[in-house]
């Protein structure tokens, strides 16, 4: 009976373990996937500023542009008093937000937000031409998939009506541009004619754009919130907040 015991007290403490290691291996993966690699393209700054202004992340944005700023002080107006003197920073602390966000490169800003998001397990990463999905902690807690085998777990799904932000890796190509808006789509996988696939539609604004839009396709990842399915279309609108190239 003790040696039973024994060895249900060790297989606990193994299971335990891989558990463990299971868990620390996606936290690193996770980790991994946010890396940015290459040419910041487009930055939506009001979408960048409104992410601020929620409360679930602003203390935290703020925290890493203190951490990136050369001044070592906190940025907040001294003046006001009583309840009006929290109204006064938030508000002087905001205008600060903005002028970094003008200021500093893409690369920088996007960033600082990807890192954020991540803390909050907040991105989905989703490559369109192997058509998969990174099993990272976002996705978990968006669809509740479990720590079982591989088949066990929900390896595909849709993206519409997905909450989280998305990191969305694929092969883009330009559909129009005017004077205020270009328009950009990606299909799924690899297909003859990416025109008539599935596909994701990406619009933004033209005064955004950090560098000259190419002429063919070329490989992209875009951060950004998925909005609706278009039926007339047969495309998923994703919201850009950013595309590197």
């Amino acid at each position: 009976m003790w040696l039973a015991v024994w060895v249900l007290t060790v297989v606990a403490f193994l299971v335990a373990v891989v558990v463990f290691v299971r868990h620390w291996r996606r936290a690193r993966s996770d980790g991994d996937q946010g890396m940015i690699r290459g040419i910041g393209f487009y930055l939506h700054t009001k979408s960048v500023m409104g992410l601020y202004q929620l409360h679930r992340y602003n203390e935290a944005l703020e925290q890493e542009v203190e951490k990136r700023r050369s001044r070592g002080r906190r940025f907040g107006g001294s003046g006001g008093f009583g309840p009006l003197k929290g109204e006064s920073e938030r508000t002087d602390t905001d205008e600060e937000f903005r002028r970094y966000i003008r200021k500093a490169e893409p690369i920088t800003v996007i960033g600082i937000v990807m890192k954020v998001l991540e803390k909050h397990h907040d991105i989905i990463y989703v490559d369109l031409a192997k058509q998969e999905l990174a099993h990272n902690r976002a996705l978990v807690k968006e669809l509740g998939w479990s720590d079982g085998h591989e088949s066990t777990r929900q390896l595909k799904t849709r993206l519409r009506g997905v909450e989280a932000f998305v990191s969305v890796k694929g092969l883009f190509r330009k559909r129009s541009q005017t004077d205020e808006e270009t328009v950009f789509f990606a299909p799924y996988g690899n297909p003859d004619d990416p025109e008539r696939s599935r596909r994701i539609r990406f619009t933004c604004l033209t005064s955004d754009l950090r560098d000259s839009v190419p002429s063919g396709a070329f490989r992209a990842r875009c951060l950004g919130k998925v909005e609706d399915w278009d039926p007339e279309t047969g495309e998923l609108v994703v919201h850009p907040i950013a595309i590197f190239k």
